[in-house]
């Protein structure tokens, strides 16, 4: 009688530590949930005004490729049902005139990730990307910050329009 019991409490306590507790997963950090709410925010032409940085003397390169102030008054398109988009760099000085295609989403902690696409990628073969903390100022303005080594740069975008400017 007593193996009984004590099989019974044992059978009990493995049953229910195994169980998965679905109050704790909803609440818990997903990185494939999207912020669907910032995403739509972000359809349209957007201007990057202004790359700004929290140290002086400060040279950064955006996406291993260029100098960061290079993207300053580049154009950005964001298209929402495919999280496809891309930027227009205007050349000057030593920044080289291209549009760059990519991918991109807000996850539900405000983080903006970004894939470059070179010629013929497909956005779910590129597994590398660049991550940015999504901060919404108003309809029309946004600023994405990221920390390189100490140094927190800054990027601040303005609204061109709701569609894509040709």
């Amino acid at each position: 009688m007593k193996n009984l019991i004590f099989t019974g409490i044992v059978s009990l306590f493995l049953f229910y530590s195994c169980a998965s507790n679905n109050s704790s997963s909803d609440s818990s950090y997903n990185p494939h949930k999207m912020n669907t709410g910032s995403q739509k925010e972000l359809i349209g032409t957007w201007n990057l005004d202004n790359v700004s940085y929290s140290e002086d003397l400060v040279k950064v390169k955006a996406f291993d490729l260029y100098d960061a102030q290079c993207l300053k008054n580049s154009t950005w398109f964001f298209v929402n049902n495919n999280h496809t988009g891309n930027f227009t760099l205007n050349s000057g000085g030593e920044c080289p005139s291209s549009t760059q295609n990519f991918t991109w989403y807000i996850d539900q902690q405000n983080m903006f990730i970004l894939k470059l696409l070179g010629e013929g990628d497909k956005a779910r073969k590129v597994t590398t990307g660049t991550t940015y903390l999504f901060q919404s100022i108003s309809e029309n303005e946004f600023t994405l910050t990221q920390q390189i080594s100490g140094v927190k740069i800054a990027y601040h975008f303005t609204k061109l329009s709701s569609k894509k400017i040709n």
